[in-house]
């Protein structure tokens, strides 16, 4: 009898499918996404293309997404998570593709409209689905591990293609390095179709999570309400719009940080050793947020985060061209990591935290379309206030504003929620015992 337990701890297929989500992180995002910046000075350098014309592949990525998450809950409900994932990888291929073939700047923006859809599927929502209906504890945690492997994926592609896109005197490198990340993406889409599960065995269609005999209050979500149900509560909303918010500033923040510190006369190889040092701390971060979670619960996860992020806002508008000025980019830098797990990693404990799982895929979904809405606006409208006042102070004030008003709203929608997921489990508990004896009679 022990021996049969061990060999079912031993062979939990929950970590297979936790090492496939891992894989799938590492290569969609981190070949596809985080090395996006790598081609463009090589693109537009080859073609001739302006840079802000090439720059609006972003928009169309970021609007495709916030559409696409929209109906994520629809589409995962109709076809599951594994046909989306597969269809996913072969947008991830497509896009790879067409770049290796694109002579002018439309055929990059289909492309990009093919990486909006792909990294929709095999992202950060498809991930908080596939843990939330695998997982019954630690969410938090495995949530930030997986997610942390966008950082790895990313260090991974900048060695790899580097060199290819920049080869001397071939300046279609690009192209080579686009053939090769479509190769790799076909491979990891044959261990996907081989290795991933749609649910665990005894789990019924209508189940969002594995089963467990006894629930903690932190890291394992609960039976939560109807999406119908959870459209009318105003809380829902305040979120939703601090969702986008928070998108807007932080993406906006990350945007302008090295310009401005460009602008204000820092030494070039300090910010980009700072910048490596940040990419490598958020990493960590992801995990770290998602450890704090499981151990303190979302309030306190929640507000390091939001701390965090004004460090990093304040620490922009101090920083000086001065060894005090290196001293408070790089504090700024850390807390800035510390804070971009609130569009990552908390998406998906936010829906959990807040609404349950029985509308988990569609209350995700919605969450990372309001944040990526805010991906979409919040670079062009720091840039946008430079080109107008001629600098980032206003744009500083703008997003200081914002993460104020989120910082206070999500206390008091946290609240609220959790006033009536209290209502929803206390009736649950007390209809158990009826339910019981009905059986028994």
């Amino acid at each position: 009898m022990e021996e049969s337990n061990l060999q079912t701890r031993k062979f939990d297929y929950t970590w297979i499918i936790i090492g496939v989500c891992f894989l799938m992180v590492m290569i969609s995002l981190g070949f596809c996404s985080s090395g996006r910046t790598l081609y463009l000075t090589a693109i537009t350098g080859a073609l001739g293309i302006s840079r802000g014309a090439f720059a609006l592949n972003d928009t169309f990525r970021y609007v495709t997404t916030t559409i696409v998450n929209l109906y994520f809950g629809r589409l995962v409900y109709r076809f599951g998570t594994k046909k989306l994932i597969c269809t996913g990888f072969v947008c991830l291929i497509a896009f790879a593709l067409l770049n290796t073939i694109a002579t002018n700047v439309y055929m990059f923006y289909f492309a990009s409209i093919l990486l909006g859809l792909g990294l929709s599927w095999t992202g950060t929502t498809m991930v908080g689905a596939i843990i939330n209906r695998w997982c019954t504890k630690n969410k938090g945690t495995i949530t930030g591990a997986t997610l942390a492997a966008n950082g790895i994926g990313g260090a991974i592609a900048v060695q790899i293609l580097s060199p290819i896109i920049f080869q001397e005197g071939n300046p279609f490198g690009y192209r080579t390095s686009y053939l090769l990340v479509s190769a790799i993406l076909a491979v990891t889409l044959v261990l996907i179709v081989v290795f991933y599960r749609e649910k665990p065995k005894g789990c019924a269609e209508s189940d969002n999570v594995v089963p467990a005999k006894k629930r903690r209050a932190r890291g394992t979500g609960w039976v939560g309400m109807e999406y119908g149900e959870a459209i009318r509560k105003p809380y829902f909303y305040v979120a939703l719009l601090s969702m986008f918010l928070t998108g807007m500033a932080l993406q906006g923040l990350s945007g302008i940080a090295v310009p401005h510190m460009y602008d204000i006369g820092l030494d070039i190889g300090f910010v980009a050793l700072l910048t490596s040092i940040t990419s490598v701390v958020l990493t960590g971060s992801k995990f770290v947020t998602g450890f704090l979670y499981d151990r303190f619960g979302m309030r306190i996860s929640m507000n390091i985060c939001f701390v965090c992020s004004f460090v990093s806002l304040f620490g922009l508008i101090a920083l000086t061209n001065s060894p005090t000025g290196q001293v408070v980019a790089f504090v700024r830098g850390i807390a800035g990591a510390f804070a971009l797990p609130l569009e990552t990693v908390m998406l998906p404990l936010f829906a959990s935290e807040l609404f349950g799982n029985k509308a988990f895929e569609k209350v995700v979904g919605v969450f990372v379309s309001a944040s990526c809405a805010g991906f979409a606006l919040g670079s062009p409208f720091g840039n946008f206030c430079f080109d107008i006042f001629g600098d980032y102070t206003i744009a500083f004030l703008i997003f200081g504003v914002m993460m104020i008003f989120v910082t206070v709203s999500m206390q008091f929608v946290l609240s609220t929620a959790n006033r009536d997921r209290k209502k929803i489990v206390n009736t649950q508990n007390e209809t158990l015992p009826v339910v019981a004896e009905a059986e028994r009679v």
